[in-house]
């Protein structure tokens, strides 16, 4: 095969994911014009998920499906037999190795770190039949490190997940972090040499011009995300109801996303009479879109990696407000490209309250913020750190 880095490019899914997830999730349509960019460095691209065949029907439709970006599609490699998810995922060195049997040369990454140790047994396997092989062990976060805060420094999920995380780290021949914070825990929680880490931030493909405060719904925050506790939405809630009640009767949240939480969030704004517009799901497209067209995008997280929604608002211009908290705190720069406050309802409220009330202040935050996410974060930008940490694969391979 003719091809500039290597014969293939095997991306693996985190655990237990399937292809229909990653795509109503919004991550298929934020994250392929990367490897859209990459096709031409590699004869094909497999992409490696947990689903059954309903993943290969759904890939099949990949040209037609709006869901689904331009461009030619990836191979892919699922349980299409229905397998036992534990056995099919025993046998996944195996049938790699047979799907690419005619390439000479591979590369293997991971989406995330998570069910990073299959994707060391696919280049472990690659390797064992003469093939070229470099492996790339990915995580957009430090996950470890957000099981911990979810679950307890103490618990078994922790444990586990740390355990895997430095299996995939040692095994790579190169790891991707997204922010010199969590390249920093890397290389010290496992000894990574500094050869071997590089530095990818997350991408933002925002293409319109950001809009001014003039074209923007009047009163309207954003929130985009899973309904997870980690992510405290509550807090926005909470705000919305303040906010209200001390005399902007128009301001509305508008909340974007599912998850475990719905359901409590839900009860809250009944209990609080919170102007809350929920909606369960839309496609990227449209969440740029409200992005574009909100007064504020808010987010409380408890903790981030490199907040890829966050940017991808910053980006449209949107003024943003979030929580002073680690990974928030890296990207939005206090009074420059946005505001940082305690994560609790009166700072949230407090905040935004100010910020509906001056138009003139959200344009400069959101004009600023659009400069520093298109300049830092950009796919022209991403795509030769990219590249440089595929090639440092297969030299070190």
């Amino acid at each position: 095969m003719n091809s500039t880095l290597a014969d293939a490019l095997v991306l693996t899914l985190p655990a237990a994911m399937t292809l229909r997830q990653w795509v109503r999730a919004g991550v298929l349509a934020r994250e392929w014009p990367l490897y859209e960019r990459l096709g031409a460095d590699y004869g094909r691209i497999l992409l490696v998920t947990y689903g059954n065949a309903e993943d290969l029907a759904f890939a099949a439709a990949w040209p037609e499906s709006s869901e689904c970006p331009s461009g030619r599609p990836p191979t892919i490699i699922c349980n299409q037999t229905g397998a036992d998810p534990d056995v099919y995922a025993s046998r996944l060195p195996e049938i790699v190795s047979g799907t690419i049997d005619d390439c000479s040369s591979a590369v293997i990454k991971t989406c995330q770190m998570q069910g990073g140790e299959i994707a060391a047994r696919i280049a472990e396997r690659l390797r064992g039949t003469g093939r070229r092989t470099g492996l790339i062990g990915r995580g957009g976060y430090l996950w470890s490190r957000f099981v911990s805060k979810e679950r307890g420094p103490d618990s078994s999920e922790a444990a586990r997940a740390a355990a895997c995380e430095e299996l995939l780290c040692r095994s790579s021949d190169v790891v991707i972090g997204t922010t010199p914070r969590m390249i920093d825990d890397l290389a010290w929680r496992y000894a990574i040499s500094p050869d071997r880490l590089h530095l990818v931030p997350n991408f933002v493909g925002v293409e319109s011009e950001p809009t001014p405060s003039s074209d923007r719904e009047t009163d309207r925050i954003l929130y985009a995300g899973p309904l997870v506790r980690r992510k405290r939405v509550d807090v926005l809630i909470e705000a919305a109801a303040s906010i209200r009640a001390e005399g902007r009767p128009g301001v509305v949240l508008e909340v974007i996303g599912e998850g475990p939480e719905e359901a409590s969030l839900r009860s809250l704004a009944r209990e609080l009479q919170a102007p809350v517009d929920f909606r369960s799901s839309a496609t990227r497209g449209e969440i740029l879109d409200r992005m574009s067209r909100c007064s504020i995008y808010a987010q409380a997280s408890e903790l981030e990696g490199h907040p890829t929604t966050v940017l991808e608002a910053m980006a449209t211009g949107a003024a943003v407000v979030v929580a002073d908290s680690p990974g928030l705190a890296e990207v939005v720069q206090i009074g420059a490209t946005g505001l940082r406050v305690p994560c609790d309802a009166e700072g949230f409220s407090h905040a935004i309250g100010q910020l509906l009330g001056d138009d003139d202040w959200r344009d400069a935050l959101g004009f600023a913020a659009s400069r520093f996410a298109r300049e830092t974060c950009s796919l022209e930008r991403v795509v030769p750190l990219e590249r440089r940490a595929h090639e440092s694969s297969l030299r070190a391979a």
